[in-house]
């Protein structure tokens, strides 16, 4: 669920039960995925709070395909998805 949304920066909420399921994934693969993605600046998890800050560069992607794959309908999630997959193919990063 979205939080906070600015252009650029993003704030998801989440239930507690997801942060077992994200505890499973290397997060250095994850960092050295993200690191080749030119939009992405930061990612930072407050499991105190029970959110993940989202940094971005806005003017490489826009805030309303972010909104969409977080807080819209799975078919509008879809369609960012694919737009964010085809913007990051275009960069050659494989998705």
């Amino acid at each position: 669920m979205i939080a906070h949304h600015i252009p650029g920066r993003i704030r998801l909420k989440y239930k507690l039960g997801i942060m077992s399921h994200l505890m499973q994934f290397n997060l250095q693969n994850v960092d050295d995925v993200i690191a080749q993605v030119p939009a992405f600046v930061s990612y930072k998890i407050n499991k105190s709070t029970g959110s993940i800050v989202i940094e971005y560069n806005a003017n490489l992607v826009k805030p309303e395909l972010v909104d969409d794959l977080f807080a819209g309908t799975d078919e509008q999630a879809e369609h960012a998805y694919f737009a964010l997959a085809q913007y990051l193919n275009a960069e050659g990063i494989r998705t």
